[in-house]
């Protein structure tokens, strides 16, 4: 049942006497407590509005309960630490209180407290919670024990709120739920409703997104809920964020707190979310005659809730996003870089929305016939070029479906292209890590552009980048495998002083590891160390022969220089004597 229709349940069973044991149960973290605090803050009932409340939580004995809830009856208690046991020694030495509330209690140990529970817990109401959580040495039976002890012979009430899904011993409770509990109530709460206490708990300037996106996922723990509110608020810093913002970034928080803090049922994890907008090459292979397996239809049912949040690709974001929920420290100044490059690309958001409720349309709503689809598709091409490659391509695939949509599909990818050609890039990162579907014709555009880029890529500019970059790359890895020995030997003689020295250290030590370097970059390093010879043996450049020399001379590679300079004397030798 929902909250509210728990609630009115739970007050017309409360009104019925006869009801001497009732159980409020259901998951962890949906709103018992609340719940039962709502109706007791609300009664009109003087028994209920006194109702003597305990925790289990960790409590080891019946006798631990009891003192607590004795306590509990002592309202100063409450608001005075430390009277209660001020009170006992008083009454330990025989000194009379005048208060008619203490008289039960006067003139008594820890020992005859407990002797005294029946008289203190006669006829009252009692509320045990968290009934699950108690400590081990505190058997259930025992629980349960009391219950119908007090129940039946001092006329007590209890309300038992507890989550049944985590009790222990599940076969004894179903038989003191027939034994004992008169009526039980299993509270099933919305996510709607989950929604409303916790954002009362903890309010956002992004509730309306939140709210959309919490019941995609279907979370009904308040806690959870409240947790992934207060993430929001923290990554987002309470900013004034427009639609397409808001749009593209909190369903991506929604997810990921919901996963890390486990509040989805069976829903996937981290990998899976990462890889969204990839194919899925298993379920490509999947053999359509076959029925699929249960993992087949736990990653659709993935699929379908990554496709109603509106999350069809990811990535910085997702990835700092990861690395909060992972490790706890947050880097406020990369979420602020990075939302602040989505506020400055707003046309591209509001894009590459309008995209993906396209998208969704497609996907979704099949009240829209297929000659609608293609009217509102006409608009897309417009847009193309604010898109990313990935979604141009999608759509180009989703309007290849439709009668009449093709044209438009290709009028889309096409001016993708032209917008790329605008840009005049001099080269593109076609990284695919997930591999998404790319169409043919921009991956052949990413493929000539590179072209040109490692056409145009020296040796000299290969080595600096992997120098400054502490990597490199395809063309970095091309250059260098096609540098020959004049290359390098240009690159040398041409190159500032200030690089020749960054160059020449890198080098060499590229040449000591050879058997790391070699895998990536072929005879690099050996054409490098022909360009030093070559040089080494120049006369014409003696201050540059004797730089080379210095810095081999001290190398474990020193020998590879010397050994070239002992062959071409000898072979001088034997022309000059005829050998």
């Amino acid at each position: 049942m929902t909250l509210k229709v728990t609630k009115e349940h739970l007050v017309r069973l409360l009104g019925e006497v006869d009801n001497s044991v009732i159980a409020l149960s259901g998951k962890w973290g949906t709103g018992k407590t609340h719940l039962w605090n709502e109706v007791k803050r609300e009664s009109s009932d003087d028994k209920l509005k006194k109702a003597l409340y305990v925790s289990l939580f960790g409590q080891s004995s019946i006798d631990q309960v009891k003192r607590k809830l004795i306590e509990s009856s002592v309202p100063v208690i409450e608001s005075h630490s430390g009277a209660f046991d001020a009170l006992k020694q008083l009454f330990r030495i025989g000194v009379k209180v005048g208060s008619e509330h203490y008289k039960a209690l006067a003139a008594v140990n820890d020992l005859n407290l407990l002797l005294m529970a029946p008289v203190v817990l006669r006829n009252s109401v009692i509320v045990l919670d968290d009934i699950e959580r108690k400590h081990d040495k505190l058997g259930i039976d025992e629980v349960l024990g009391f219950i119908d002890e007090y129940s039946t012979q001092y006329g007590s009430r209890f309300v038992l709120v507890l989550n049944d899904d985590q009790l222990a011993n599940q076969e004894l409770w179903k038989t003191f739920r027939e034994k004992v509990i008169d009526q039980e109530l299993k509270l099933a709460t919305t996510p709607e409703e989950a929604f409303a206490i916790a954002i009362e708990l903890t309010p956002s300037p992004y509730a309306d997104a939140l709210k959309r996106a919490l019941i995609s996922c279907q979370l009904t723990n308040i806690r959870i809920v409240g947790k992934v509110i207060k993430a929001t608020n923290r990554i987002l810093d309470n900013r004034q964020l427009d639609e397409a913002t808001i749009a593209r970034v909190v369903p991506s928080i929604v997810l990921f707190s919901a996963i890390y803090y486990r509040g989805l049922e069976d829903g996937p994890d981290f990998q899976f979310a990462l890889n969204t907008g990839s194919p899925d090459w298993s379920n490509i292979a999947r053999d359509k005659n076959k029925e699929p397996t249960e993992e087949d239809k736990r990653k659709d049912s993935w699929r379908l809730l990554m496709q109603d949040l509106g999350i069809h690709g990811c990535d910085e974001f997702e990835a700092v996003l990861v690395e909060f929920l992972e490790s706890g420290l947050f880097d406020a100044g990369k979420i602020a870089t990075i939302i602040d490059g989505y506020i400055a690309e707003k046309q591209n958001l509001e894009a590459r929305e309008m995209a993906n409720q396209f998208l969704f349309k497609v996907f979704w709503d099949y009240r829209v016939d297929d000659t609608q689809l293609v009217v509102e598709a006409a608009a897309l091409p417009k847009i193309a070029g604010m898109l990313d490659p990935f979604v141009a391509s999608e759509l180009d695939q989703a309007l290849a479906t439709l009668p009449g949509g093709e044209t438009i599909g290709k009028a889309i990818v096409d001016g993708w292209i032209v917008a790329l050609r605008d840009r005049k890039l001099e080269e593109v990162n076609d990284d695919n890590p997930f591999n998404r579907p790319l169409h043919p014709a921009i991956k052949a555009e990413f493929a000539a552009i590179n072209a040109n880029a490692q056409a145009r890529t020296t040796v000299l500019d290969a080595c600096m980048h992997i120098i400054e970059s502490g990597g490199w790359g395809t063309m970095q890895e091309v250059a260098m495998k096609r540098a020959t020995a004049a290359d390098f030997e240009m690159a040398i003689r041409e190159i500032d002083l200030d690089k020749l020295r960054r160059f020449m250290r890198h080098m060499i030590e590229m040449r000591l590891q050879r058997q790391t370097y070699d895998l990536h970059f072929g005879t690099a390093t050996q054409r490098f160390v022909e360009a030093c010879r070559a040089i080494a043996n120049d006369a014409a450049s003696p201050r540059l022969a004797g730089l080379i020399k210095r810095l081999f001379e001290r190398t474990a590679i020193a020998s590879e220089l010397a050994l070239q300079e002992a062959t071409e004397t000898g072979a001088v030798a034997k022309v000059q004597t005829g050998e």
